[in-house]
C-alpha cells in the first residue's frame, strides 16, 4: 500500500495556508495512494481534533497510520495514547500502526509499558519504533542498531520496526564505507512499517547538518529503494510511506507538488509483489465470503480456492475442507479471524503434512472443540492433539488405506514432498476422493519427485496440482525443462480437468511460484492433452465440479 504522510495541523488546515488537504487528497487517490500517515500527533494534542482529522480521513476511504512520538518512559502511555482516545474508540480499520522516535532513556522498558497497555485494553494497535540518522540525543549515528535492540528486547507480538529507507541510506551513504549496505535481516523481519524520503547531496539541513537534508521529494527513482523494497517485500504487508518536509524543499516545489512528483514515482516504481497484496487487502473478504456463502446453501459439487493450498468443498451439501491455513493472509483480511464463526459448521478435515501453509495452529486452536471429523496422517496425530482436537474426533490413517466418511470415498495416497534420492522435503500424504454421485479428485499434495508410477489407479475426473518447478523460480532454463516433468506427471492423475494452484505470496523470488509459473505449467500440460481442461483458481472463485 502507498501511503503520504501529512502533518496533523494541515489535516485540520490550521497552518501552511498554501496547502489544501481537502483538494490535495483526491489527487492523492488518484495517484494510487491509500493511506494517509498522520504525523505529529504529539503529547497533550486535543483527543476530539485528532479524531475529526481521522474521519476526514476515512471518509474518503483512506487507511490510516499516526506517528506519535513519547517524551519519557513514565509518562509514555499517556503522550502516545491520550491524544489517540477518540480515535480508538470510533476506529474504522481493523488495526492501527503507531509510530514512534527512539526516546533518551530505556527504549526496551517504553515499549513494554506501550505494549502492556495495548494488551490490557485490547486494543487494535502495533507500535513500530523508528530509526533515523540521528540518534535520540541528537548526534548522528546508527539508530537501526538501537531501534533493533530494543524492539528484540521487547520481545512483543504487538510492537515492531519501521524502516526510514530516506535515513538508513543517507547513514550509509554519509557515516559507512558501505553505501549499498542492507540493515540486518532481523531488522527487516521485524519491520511493520516504512517511511520513504529523498535526501540532497549539499546544503545544510534545518539543524546544520553540511552534508545534505532529507524528507526531499522522491522526484527521481533511487535505486537504493529497490535494493531496500526487494530485501523487505516477501513478508512485509504494510505501507511504502512517502515522509516528506515541505518546508525544506519549499524553494523548488510547492508542498502540493513534492507529495504528487514522489507518489508518481513511487508508483512507477511499486513491487508487483505489494500489488498484489493490496488487491488481495481489497477484494479478499468479499470474495472468499460470497463463495462461503453459496457452499453453504448449494447442493451439487462445489469447491473453493481459500489460500495457496486451501480447499473448501460442498458435495450435495456435505462441506468439508483439505488443508486450511490463512497464514500471511491473517494480515491483509478479516475472514481468517473469523474461521470459528464461518467454518465451524464444517463436517470433515483433511491434512496432508506440516507446513505451515497446509497446517497452521491458529485456524485448528478455533475449530478444535467443533464437531467436525479430523482426517489426518499418523504422523501428525500427537499434534493437532496438543492443538486441542480431541481423540474422538481424529482419524488417523496412512497411505493404502481406504475409509469412508460421510459421501467420500477415502483413499490415502503416498506423499511424494521429497526430492528423488534424498530426504530434502516433508512427510506427507495425498488423497484421491470418491464422491458419492459425484467426482472423482486427485490430491496429490506438494510433489517434488515428478517421475511417473506405474498407473494402476484409473484418472480422476479433477486433479489439484501445487506448482513447484525447482527452487530457482527465476531461472527459465531450470523450471521450464521441470514444468514438463510437472505436466506428464499431472497428466496421470486426470487428463479432463487439472486445477493449478500453490503460488506462493511470502516466499523469496527464487521460491515463489506466480501466475507466470502457473501458465507455463499449463502450457505444458496442453502441449501434451489439448483436452484437458486446464484452470489457475482465484482465492474465492467457485469451481464446478
Amino acid at each position: 500500500m502507498i501511503g503520504v504522510s501529512l502533518r496533523y495541523r494541515n489535516q485540520l488546515r490550521t497552518d501552511d495556508p498554501t496547502l489544501s488537504v481537502e483538494a490535495l487528497l483526491p489527487k492523492l487517490w488518484e495517484r494510487g495512494v491509500r493511506s494517509i500517515e498522520i504525523r505529529g500527533l504529539s503529547a497533550g494534542s486535543d483527543p476530539v481534533e485528532a479524531l475529526r482529522s481521522a474521519e476526514l480521513l476515512w471518509n474518503r476511504g483512506f487507511y490510516m497510520t499516526v506517528h506519535s512520538g513519547a517524551k519519557t518512559v513514565e509518562s509514555a502511555v499517556e503522550d502516545v495514547f491520550g491524544p489517540l482516545s477518540e480515535i480508538l474508540a470510533h476506529l474504522r480499520q481493523r488495526e492501527l500502526i503507531l509510530t514512534l522516535h527512539p526516546i533518551v532513556g530505556d527504549n526496551v522498558q517504553m515499549l513494554i509499558a506501550l505494549s502492556d497497555h495495548i494488551r490490557e485494553n485490547r486494543l487494535p494497535v502495533r507500535i513500530a519504533l523508528e530509526n533515523n540518522r540521528r540518534m535520540p540525543d541528537k548526534t548522528n549515528g546508527n539508530s537501526a542498531e538501537l531501534v533493533l535492540e530494543a524492539v528484540t528486547k521487547a520481545d512483543r507480538g504487538n510492537v515492531g520496526i519501521c524502516f526510514d529507507m530516506g535515513h538508513w541510506a543517507w547513514y550509509t551513504a554519509n557515516l559507512t564505507d558501505g553505501p549499498n549496505m542492507l540493515p540486518p535481516k532481523e531488522f527487516l523481519a521485524r519491520t511493520i512499517h516504512t517511511h520513504i524520503h529523498a535526501y540532497t547531496d549539499s546544503g545544510a539541513d534545518v539543524y546544520g547538518n553540511s552534508k545534505g537534508a532529507t524528507h526531499f521529494p522522491l522526484v527521481e527513482w533511487q535505486e537504493l529503494l529497490s535494493l531496500y523494497m526487494d530485501a523487505l517485500s516477501p513478508t512485509f504487508f504494510g505501507v511504502y510511506n512517502l515522509e516528506l518536509t515541505p518546508g525544506r524543499f519549499a524553494h523548488l516545489w510547492s508542498a502540493e507538488e513534492g507529495y504528487l512528483l514522489s507518489a508518481d514515482t513511487l508508483l512507477r516504481h511499486y513491487p508487483p509483489r505489494s500489488a498484489h497484496y493490496d488487491e488481495l487487502r481489497e477484494h479478499y473478504d468479499e470474495r472468499v465470503g460470497r463463495a462461503l456463502d453459496f457452499l453453504r446453501e448449494t447442493d451439487g459439487c462445489y469447491g473453493t480456492l481459500l489460500s495457496p493450498a486451501s480447499y473448501l468443498f460442498s458435495t450435495h451439501g456435505y462441506r468439508w475442507a483439505m488443508d486450511l491455513s490463512f497464514m500471511h493472509l491473517r494480515k491483509l483480511a478479516t475472514v481468517p479471524s473469523r474461521v470459528r464463526e464461518l467454518l465451524g459448521d464444517l463436517s470433515c478435515m483433511i491434512l496432508t503434512h506440516a507446513h505451515g501453509d497446509h497446517m497452521e495452529e491458529r485456524t485448528i486452536r478455533a475449530l478444535a472443540d467443533t464437531e467436525m471429523l479430523w482426517v489426518l496422517p499418523d504422523f501428525l496425530v500427537d499434534r493437532v492433539r496438543a492443538f486441542g482436537v480431541r481423540e474422538e474426533k481424529i482419524r488417523s490413517v496412512r497411505a493404502g488405506d481406504l475409509l469412508s466418511v460421510g459421501p467420500l470415498q477415502i483413499r490415502v495416497l503416498e506423499g511424494r514432498h521429497f526430492r528423488p534420492g534424498t530426504r530434502s522435503g516433508a512427510e506427507s500424504v495425498g488423497y484421491r476422493i470418491c464422491v458419492e454421485r459425484g467426482p472423482v479428485l486427485a490430491f496429490p499434495g506438494d510433489v517434488r519427485d515428478y517421475r511417473c508410477g506405474d498407473g494402476n489407479e484409473p484418472l480422476a475426473d479433477h486433479c489439484f496440482a501445487h506448482v513447484w518447478l525447482t527452487d530457482r523460480a527465476q531461472e527459465p532454463a531450470a523450471y521450464l525443462p521441470k514444468s514438463r516433468e510437472f505436466a506428464e506427471f499431472m497428466l496421470t492423475q486426470s487428463k479432463k480437468s487439472i486445477f493449478l494452484a500453490h503460488l506462493n505470496i511470502h516466499r523469496s523470488d527464487d521460491k515463489r511460484w506466480t501466475e507466470h509459473h502457473a501458465q507455463v505449467a499449463k502450457d505444458a500440460i496442453l502441449e501434451r492433452s489439448p483436452e484437458t481442461a486446464v484452470c489457475v483458481p482465484r482465492y474465492g472463485e467457485i469451481l464446478a465440479l
